[in-house]
């Protein structure tokens, strides 16, 4: 199964962590990791190429499929960034309500 964490603070998204498999079908056949994965690099590549927020990425395939994504403060704070981000998060939740037994929506507050 694959956990996604959202992490939010005072409301704004800060960061985000996947990790784990689906286990919905074989490696390279499965659906459900291939709709996480491109949402995640999608998001992290649209935050890079059309804003100018630095974040810090920690990619880790040992681990089983791990993403981790934080902003600073002036992320948080950025009109473009947070619409990105609520992009992501709305397409993990339609992911989750649809595919439930394979990916846990997760939102936190830190």
């Amino acid at each position: 199964m694959i956990k996604a964490r959202i992490y939010r603070k005072n409301q704004k998204i800060c960061g985000f962590e996947i990790s784990g498999h689906a286990g919905y079908a074989q490696a390279g056949e499965d659906i459900v990791c291939s709709a996480v994965t491109v949402l995640c690099f999608n998001t992290v590549n649209a935050v890079e190429k059309f804003t100018d927020i630095p974040f810090k990425a920690d990619v880790d395939e040992k681990r089983g499929g791990y993403l981790k994504v934080l902003f600073p403060l002036e992320g948080m704070e950025d009109h473009d960034t947070q619409l990105l981000l609520k992009t992501l998060v709305m397409g993990l939740s339609d992911i989750a309500l649809e595919y439930k037994n394979y990916l846990t929506l997760i939102h936190e507050e830190v």
